[in-house]
């Protein structure tokens, strides 16, 4: 049993209060043009979480400050509050309740849904599912139909067009149309219990990947020509036993001090050969430059053979010439003092003496060698020699398997569910036969029915196709009228919300808020409305199923008799907010 009793709408002064009643079933605002119909549509929405900001709307900028809702849901009796120009400011209790405290939208929306969940174990079944934090605000998707996708077939439901509601569509539907829900919570179970396990065994086996790391590590500063692979621990620890008895002995750390003075020498060599290398570079230049000077030296002195006067301009370049010969045989005799050549002798027998004694790794002292087999036992204590590769693969395909298995069927549909589902559509639409002249032309169509199609949430009018043999062939009817396709778009959102009340399972609010549907019809088709929301009503209850509608035509036009039926225009006032004044230019014609 669900019922919105009373609006009440609290203008800014204090003493400015107006309540709407409500009752079961049918509840009817008539109201023309710029009456805040769409206003009042909206609101519902607010009024039970929705995050829309009003306080810059025309119809409630200074002049409505807060409203409070009375509903009835299963024989309890529900107080929600919320203020216009705060929205993060909310009150929620139960009616026999004198006072609550403040609390914020999204606690609002929390106990809300703890209202509309059945129960929690079901909820928690439904966002297993479809993967996400779902709740009774996302359910709305079947309570709202507004004026601007009236007539859309595809993804009907209005608020489809908004992707907070069509990301979620297609996974929702899943869930409602699907008969694996036992065997899918089943698997989702062992799917979490594989994980749990799966990010244990990734986590011991990246541990092990660490230890081998720091283990192997450890190996080259001994100098131990070995790897440590996981399955080899014992030939390391003997081979660390055996250098550890070597350790002890004064033998090897003299042998080390040795090899590092060794190292020394070798350096050293290394940059006597450097200077070796450009000495013999500067003597080869020294060697041509003589050369050149000499050949000079020949030039001036023929000459002076024919100019005797010019003499005594050649005698300090002969002794200049002479000073060179004696470095040049300087040069000659460090060079051949110790040879390049020689010292590479001497730096090669060095390195040779080095690699007999373990190469560089020699170089670590005992003390470094010793925390390096210290360490590696450590290492080798906390490696996890039981993790078997075989049992991480075995569970990631499992896993994997497990996550195909829920995959399929999570996208396997219960065909006799929306069978059913089309046929009540068809049954709702039919309904309208009398008068409709647009229902009454579809049903002369041979075989006509409404179908409808999950992938793409679609309603789909067919008819018998006639080139076929096959007598229950059916195809695709494609109509061109506005009024027709609401109508069953109105069909389809009765359709579902029937199903949904009468499975009792979902985080639903059973009613359903219709803004100006009246538009696209003619009269003689309008009584269509009325005639399908009173035949709703041989299904279900009207305490199960409260229908809002706001429009401006006479209910009666719309061949409707409903249950509290009020003009949004009168007492007066002029519209839904009472506090708001509509500017005369804002009435049009």
């Amino acid at each position: 049993m669900f019922k919105i009793m009373k609006l009440s709408l609290y203008g800014e002064a204090e003493d400015q209060v107006f309540s709407y009643e409500f009752t079961d079933g049918i509840n009817y605002f008539k109201g023309k043009n710029d009456s805040g119909k769409t206003e009042f549509y909206t609101f519902l929405d607010y009024m039970f979480g929705a995050k829309i900001n009003l306080a810059d709307k025309d119809w409630f900028k200074g002049s409505l400050n807060s409203a409070e809702l009375l509903f009835l849901y299963n024989d309890r009796k529900f107080v929600i509050t919320r203020f216009i120009s705060k929205p993060d400011k909310n009150y929620f209790r139960y009616f026999d309740e004198e006072t609550c405290e403040e609390i914020r939208l999204d606690e609002y929306r929390a106990k809300l849904n703890s209202v509309f969940a059945k129960d929690q174990e079901t909820l928690k079944e439904l966002r297993s599912f479809v993967e996400e934090d779902i709740g009774y605000r996302t359910f709305t998707v079947f309570n709202f139909l507004g004026e601007s996708r009236q007539g859309i077939l595809s993804d009907f439901f209005d608020k489809c067009s908004r992707l907070e509601y069509s990301i979620k569509m297609p996974a929702l539907l899943n869930y409602i149309f699907n008969r694996n829900i036992a065997r899918i919570n089943e698997l989702k179970k062992r799917e979490n219990m594989l994980k749990a396990r799966l990010e244990t065994l990734e986590k011991r086996a990246s541990q092990n990947d660490d230890i081998r790391g720091r283990v192997n590590h450890q190996l080259k500063i001994l100098g131990i020509n070995k790897m440590f692979s996981g399955t080899n621990a014992e030939t390391i620890l003997y081979e660390i036993s055996a250098l550890q008895n070597s350790l002890e002995k004064d033998e090897s750390a003299r042998k080390t001090q040795t090899i590092t003075e060794l190292e020394a020498i070798y350096t050293s060599l290394d940059e006597q050969i450097k200077k070796q290398r450009n000495s013999e570079y500067d003597h080869r230049r020294f060697v041509e430059d003589e050369i050149k000077q000499r050949a000079l030296l020949n030039k001036l002195h023929e000459i002076v053979k024919e100019k005797p006067d010019y003499a005594y301009l050649i005698e300090p370049i002969v002794s200049l010439t002479a000073d060179l010969d004696k470095s040049i045989s300087f040069n000659k005799y460090l060079i051949q003092e110790m040879t390049t050549r020689e010292l590479k002798k001497q730096r090669e027998k060095i390195k040779q003496k080095i690699l007999s004694n373990k190469s560089r790794f020699a170089i670590y002292t005992v003390s470094q060698k010793t925390q390096a087999i210290t360490l590696i036992k450590e290492y080798l204590g906390y490696y996890d020699c039981d993790l078997d590769g075989n049992t991480l693969s075995e569970t990631r395909r499992e896993l994997k398997k497990i996550r195909e298995e829920i995959r399929i069927l999570q996208n396997s549909d219960d065909t006799e569910k929306i069978n059913d589902l089309s046929m009540n559509i068809t049954h709702l639409y039919k309904s309208s036969l009398e008068v409709s002249e647009l229902a009454e032309f579809d049903f002369r169509k041979n075989g006509f029915y409404i179908s409808y199609l999950k992938n793409g949430n679609i309603i789909q009018p067919q008819i018998l196709d006639d080139e076929q043999d096959n007598i229950d062939q059916l195809k695709n009817y494609y109509t061109g009228s506005m009024a027709r396709h609401t109508l069953m778009q109105l069909c389809g959102y009765l359709g579902f919300l029937c199903m949904l009340i009468k499975e009792n399972k979902y985080p639903l609010i059973p009613f359903l808020v219709i803004d100006h549907i009246s538009k696209p019809f003619d009269s003689k088709n309008q009584k269509a409305l009325g005639a399908v929301l009173h035949e709703v009503y041989k299904d279900i209850q009207k305490s199960e199923l409260q229908i809002i509608l706001f429009d401006d035509e006479n209910a009666s036009d719309l061949g409707m008799v409903p249950d509290y039926n009020t003009d949004l225009l009168g007492k007066g006032k002029s519209g839904f907010n009472p506090y708001y004044i509509v500017k005369k230019e804002e009435h049009g014609a």
